[in-house]
């Protein structure tokens, strides 16, 4: 099954204040796998300049697939079985025509190469909106990530701010409810020391006459006037301390300002810098969108060239479809020469089956000749030993006339009274011998005689074997030749027909 076709698409917005927000939209596509009759094929297109590869520092994030979208899908699978329709016409045209097999894989490479060439655009295209998506969600991402890091530090610095804030506030209303306090006692000590002395005079004006009471009246006077003394001096701490408070104070207010004003122009230029960064990211953007339009509309361009090559295949695959029809009546009148040539080829191995059994037969009738020569060879050979044991009889015989003579010799006196015994004994002897050496010299020259017979019956029959066997082959060779001749004639017509057809083809 091919691999589904997918088509990302990411947007980003900008606020109003001009900060990045962080909401994106995305939809991704994908086409289901085609039918079993019209795949969907993935398209590659050779094309010569490979898009830039950019390498970014940005985190990758890969991107939540959401359903795709019907009428998208819809759209891709029409592009896509476009070219997959054409080229399952040229398959069914190339394969329903009875081309030779030269053409027909002619056919096939180009019918693949076209595959290869569709796929390869399919491919690109695929990875090119692949990447430009991949891009975008990064984008859009640093842009959420840059965005979420300064408002993090912007509330850091406020929070920062509120606790001082707090922080002094609280301080001052402790200094203000202590101040309270020490206003408070001071009052009450006053009115408790007024209301002592008021009693201490009465008692006094009571107890003493009027010179006591001057007395009296004059150290009180003295007393009244160190607390008025005491007094002014606590009136001049309060203004003192009044005087430390509002100081500190308008040492933290300013100390606030200033580091509001640094938190405030360090904001600035952290969301200037940002917004510098954005606009350079909408550049950049920009630039790859304009190089992602130029690659696709670049592919497009590819993939209508690599259509129009399809049609006029097409176009030359009707018109072989037409050539090869007229080339059919040529390959029936050469089928019915190869059948007739297959005749005579059969006729040839019928004689040269039949010229094997004749030579198988007359091999026959050799193994016959041999086995009588065999026969006649073991006769020979009992022959033979006849002839060793009678060999061994005369040798036997010569022994026992040796033996004779010595008898002879021994017995030479008398010889007078048994010559005419031992002359007819040496006679019968001798007329033995002679007659066992005339039947060993008969019996060694029918052998030869035979032997020479069978030699020259089997050198003849070698020699009429051999010359049957030459003349066959001769015969075979000759019609082997023939045949081969009428195949070469057959194998450069269709060769040269092949040629000429694809000369015409280019």
């Amino acid at each position: 099954s091919s691999p589904p076709c997918r088509i990302v698409e990411q947007t980003s917005s900008v606020g109003a204040s001009g900060s990045p927000l962080a909401s994106s939209r995305r939809s991704l596509c994908f086409v289901n796998s085609c039918s079993m009759s019209h795949q969907c094929t993935p398209l590659n297109v050779d094309s010569p300049s490979q898009p830039t590869v950019i390498r970014d520092s940005r985190p990758d994030i890969a991107a939540w697939p959401t359903p795709p979208n019907a009428q998208n899908r819809n759209s891709h699978q029409e592009t896509c079985d476009e070219p997959t329709k054409l080229i399952n016409m040229i398959k069914v045209a190339a394969a329903s025509t009875g081309a030779p097999r030269g053409r027909e894989t002619e056919l096939k490479k180009k019918i693949q190469t076209l595959e290869d060439t569709v796929a390869e655009y399919e491919r690109q295209k695929y990875n090119v909106m692949g990447t430009f998506s991949e891009y975008r969600e990064r984008v859009a991402e640093r842009e959420r990530k840059l965005e979420a890091e300064y408002s993090s530090k912007i509330i850091a610095l406020s929070e920062e701010v509120l606790g001082a804030k707090k922080d002094f506030e609280a301080r001052m209303k402790s200094f203000q409810a202590l101040q309270d306090k020490f206003e408070r006692e001071k009052e009450q000590a006053l009115e408790k020391l007024r209301q002592e002395h008021q009693k201490e005079i009465q008692l006094l004006e009571q107890r003493f006459s009027e010179s006591q009471l001057l007395n009296l009246e004059q150290k009180y006077m003295i007393e009244i006037q160190r607390l008025e003394e005491e007094r002014k001096s606590l009136k001049a701490e309060k203004e003192r301390l009044g005087e430390t408070f509002e100081m500190k104070l308008r040492r933290a207010q300013s100390l606030y300002e200033t580091e509001l004003t640094a938190a405030k122009m360090l904001y600035s230029k952290e969301l200037e810098a940002l917004r510098d960064h954005e606009e350079a990211l909408k550049d950049e953007l920009l630039a790859r969108q304009d190089e992602f339009h130029d690659r696709l509309q670049e592919l497009q361009h590819q993939s209508k060239r690599s259509r129009e090559e399809l049609a006029t295949c097409k176009n030359e695959v009707t018109a072989l479809e037409k050539r090869l029809q007229a080339k059919e009546a040529e390959l029936l009148a050469i089928s019915k020469e190869l059948e007739e040539a297959r005749n005579e080829t059969n006729d040839s191995l019928r004689k040269l089956s039949k010229v094997e059994s004749e030579l198988q037969q007359t091999k026959q009738q050799y193994r016959e000749q041999e086995e009588e020569l065999q026969r006649k060879s073991n006769l020979l050979n009992i022959v033979e030993t006849a002839k060793s044991k009678l060999e061994a009889v005369i040798r036997d015989l010569q022994t026992e006339v040796k033996a004779l003579k010595n008898k002879v010799e021994f017995l030479e006196k008398e010889r007078a009274n048994l010559q005419s015994q031992s002359e007819s004994q040496t006679q019968l002897q001798n007329s033995q011998v002679h007659a066992l050496e005339a039947v060993l010299e008969s019996v060694t020259k029918e052998k030869e005689s035979t032997k020479k017979h069978y030699e020259g019956l089997l050198d003849k029959e070698r020699q009429q074997a051999e010359e049957r066997e030459y003349a066959m082959k001769k015969e075979f060779s000759a019609k082997l030749n023939e045949l081969e001749e009428q195949y070469n004639v057959l194998k450069e017509q269709l060769e040269q027909n092949a040629q000429r057809d694809k000369e015409e083809l280019q």
